[in-house]
């Protein structure tokens, strides 16, 4: 979890494989500043959450531009993962081989190189170059070899809208031949990037990322400011077609900057897992370069409902519990707050007419990563929408940032000043309850993630590490908070 490359300037793209217990984890990586992705490289994990650093395995070649990621899998007796290379503006994906998952060897030029066909694909258009990027390979539904899904552009559609995904097929695992396409061009802008497919209860489904949404695909937008975000398409069948079910949202997304993206699934053992890299920083990932401290995000539980994915607490993250800190509620402190009750096992009740709030008496060491783990719940002070949620201190008492769930659904993220509050972030989800909702809020300097009743909520960048105390703040409703508990974070 918040695995940082210590042999690499940076990291990117992350993809993993399970085998034997051990999880190896790929990420595209530049050894310096000045220049673009120059390789892959790896680090393998006993839990999913403590991380080696292994450093490069893949070193593109001197004569090419930029190196791009890929997936592994494994083909007869050997494991394979793809890669891109960029030569002249034109991207071609090629092949490493490894006996054992650790050491890797490319596979030589003349025995396989996976090409775009200009027969469905094109070698760019107005608003984006050629793509041919990132195979993910799964086994054929029909028994017979690989099927593979690719990056890349239609040459035909609407203008702006030939955004897809090209199908490969292969006998071997190493040699792929080019098909059509499996999401009709006309929907998606050129830049769609898609990061994996995997068979869940029958059904495909993939991952299609965007990380700028343009003016005419609004509807994407899910928040006024969003500017990217990734999307879950789903088929019935391998070849596709893969549309957007209406009511699905999307996984990841971020507004006014990214704070995270591009999911990529894990299968590992009988689960399904997510995996995608978060910014430290804030920024529009589309033109900032090179995208430094990024880190892999902890991995997330892919479950399913009548048709619908979404992403949540993998039991595994348990790993990353440290040492118990103090939480008491002896002696909390309020401001604004009416009817305050402390019981004796902790539990902390108010009513908040405006908005009220009450902080412990503690101040944690937020550089070194915290835990935060509460039951709140709210109910209406009057007709107004009742919200409540966790805070936690910038450099001024009772400023910092909000996570606030409001009884409708809404959930928000952002700045205040100890008075205003200013929205930076959100999406709908599930209400919070008035009997209770668990929330579990990470946060390691700026990087943080919000989980309530074990859905991902949201992943979010700090403008700032927190530098103060953790509390709890309710809007327009009586607040109950119960079952506090924090902890440091072990990683």
């Amino acid at each position: 979890m918040q695995f940082a490359s210590s042999t690499n300037v940076t990291l990117w793209d992350v993809w993993l494989y399970y085998k034997d217990g051990t999880h190896y984890l790929f990420y595209l990586a530049n050894s310096r500043p000045d220049r673009p992705w120059d390789g892959i490289a790896m680090a393998t994990s006993s839990d999913g959450v403590h991380f080696d650093d292994r450093g490069m395995v893949i070193k593109k070649a001197d004569d090419a531009e930029y190196l791009g990621a890929g997936h592994t899998w494994k083909a007869d007796d050997k494991y394979v993962f793809n890669f891109s290379e960029c030569r002249n503006g034109t991207l071609e994906i090629f092949f490493a081989e490894s006996d054992d998952l650790l050491h890797w060897e490319r596979v030589p030029d003349k025995r396989s190189v996976s090409r775009m066909d200009p027969t469905w694909y094109s070698d760019g258009t107005e608003i984006s170059d050629q793509r041919w990027d990132n195979i993910w390979v799964n086994p054929d539904e029909h028994g017979d070899g690989y099927y593979g899904y690719v990056t890349a552009v239609a040459n035909k559609g609407p203008v702006g809208l030939q955004g897809t995904c090209a199908s490969v097929v292969s006998q071997d695992g190493v040699v792929f031949e080019t098909r059509e396409p499996v999401i009709e061009p006309g929907i998606w802008p050129d830049k769609l990037e898609i990061g994996g497919v995997t068979p869940i209860d029958g059904k495909y489904y993939m991952f299609a990322a965007l990380a700028e949404i343009p003016l005419g695909l609004d509807w994407a937008r899910h928040h006024a400011q969003g500017v990217g975000g990734v999307y879950v398409l789903r088929s019935d069948h391998q070849e596709g077609p893969f549309e957007l079910d209406p009511n699905q949202p999307p996984v990841l997304v971020s507004a006014p900057d990214h704070h995270s993206y591009f999911t990529r699934f894990y299968p590992c053992g009988d689960e399904v897992l997510v995996a995608h890299h978060s910014l430290a920083e804030r920024r529009f990932i589309a033109t900032v370069y090179p995208k430094m401290g990024t880190v892999f995000a902890p991995l997330k539980k892919a479950q399913v409902r009548d048709g619908i994915l979404s992403l949540h607490w993998w039991s595994g993250n348990e790993a990353m519990y440290g040492k118990q800190l103090p939480s008491s509620t002896d002696e909390v402190d309020a401001r604004l707050v009416e009817d305050f009750v402390h019981d004796p096992d902790g539990t902390l009740t108010w009513t908040a007419p405006l908005f009220g709030q009450v902080a412990l008496p503690y101040t944690y060491d937020f550089e070194k990563g915290v835990i935060i783990d509460a039951d709140i719940a709210v109910e209406s002070y009057d007709a107004r929408p009742a919200s409540a949620g966790i805070f936690v201190e910038g450099s001024s008492a009772w400023g910092g940032t909000n996570f606030i769930l409001d009884n409708h659904g809404r959930f928000e993220v952002g700045a205040s000043n100890g008075y205003t509050f200013r929205n930076e972030d959100g999406k709908s989800t599930a209400p919070l309850d008035k009997t209770s909702s668990h929330f579990r809020v990470l946060i390691r300097e700026t990087f943080t993630e919000v989980y309530i009743d074990d859905v991902l909520v949201q992943c979010f960048a700090l403008p700032a590490t927190p530098q103060g105390r953790v509390g709890f703040i309710a809007g327009a409703g009586k607040a109950t908070v119960s079952d506090i508990s924090t902890h440091t974070m072990d990683v």
